[in-house]
């Protein structure tokens, strides 16, 4: 890769962490090939701003696709135990570039509504401009939500707590659990005890004793920014607002360790 070429790909990650542009320029060039062809083959695919793509996943175009339609299966299949999807109002939290939102209307039909928000001004211009049937939101890094309390039937947030504060975990909880309906379900991931083997021992001592692992080497929200949620930790933050209707503790698979999943019904 030459000096000009180098200068063009980091310009294209715009704000990004310092340490992070280099690991985005060296992404770009290795999945150049795949990537050409995977655009060359689905032309009617819109494809976010390899800028974006990255932040909010990988910068692989058939990933970002095919898993954000995977993902929005599994999403689905979670929430239907415990909730008939037919004529409801579904909110996708930290929605990104629209990585599994768009995929939510043809799985679910047009009986649903769906609305997704996120602090990412430009992932929610991309959105409006190119996912249609669904209403997209911008948020700041505080609550509130552009949204009426009691709105939502499901709210799903797939690793947004893991890059939130402990202060953040609190004011977000809350807020969602403001714009859900009583008896609406939320879906969340977090960084559970299969993380335990990437942590310091300092923080598997914090984690242990069940308090929220934070590592504060970027601002809130951006994807190095890490939290750790004890089991512990997060039946006390989710109170009396709500029931636990599944804790799904992460596993490794093929290599990855795998986030726990939460399922809740809002009182």
């Amino acid at each position: 890769m030459n000096k000009s070429t180098l200068t063009h790909f980091l310009r294209q990650a715009g704000l990004m962490h310092a340490a992070d542009r280099l690991r985005f320029a060296i992404m770009r060039y290795r999945n150049r090939h795949a990537n050409r062809a995977f655009r060359v083959a689905n032309p009617t695919v819109a494809l976010p701003p390899d800028g974006l793509m990255y932040e909010a996943f990988q910068l692989n175009y058939r990933k970002y696709y095919e898993d954000g339609l995977d993902t929005a299966q599994w999403v689905q299949e979670h929430l239907a135990r415990h909730l008939e999807l037919r004529n409801k109002h579904i909110l996708d939290w930290g929605c990104g570039p629209g990585r599994v939102i768009r995929h939510m209307p043809a799985l679910l039909g047009e009986s649903c509504r769906f609305t997704a928000t996120d602090y990412n001004p430009q992932s929610i211009e991309w959105c409006r401009q190119h996912l249609p049937g669904i209403e997209f939101l911008l948020n700041a890094m505080e609550p509130p939500l552009a949204a009426a309390a009691h709105t939502f039937d499901a709210v799903y947030g797939i690793s947004i707590f893991t890059h939130l504060s402990a202060l953040g975990h609190q004011k977000w909880y809350d807020e969602l659990m403001r714009v859900t309906r009583s008896g609406g379900v939320l879906l969340f991931t977090t960084h559970g005890a299969v993380f335990r083997e990437v942590m310091t021992e300092a923080e598997r001592a914090t984690f242990d004793a069940d308090q929220v692992v934070i590592r504060r080497q970027v601002e809130e929200g951006h994807r190095l920014f890490a939290a750790f949620q004890p089991p512990a930790y997060l039946r006390g933050l989710f109170g009396q607002q709500a029931d636990i209707l599944e804790h799904l503790p992460g596993q490794r698979q093929a290599g990855y360790a795998m986030q726990d999943v939460w399922l809740l019904q809002k009182r």
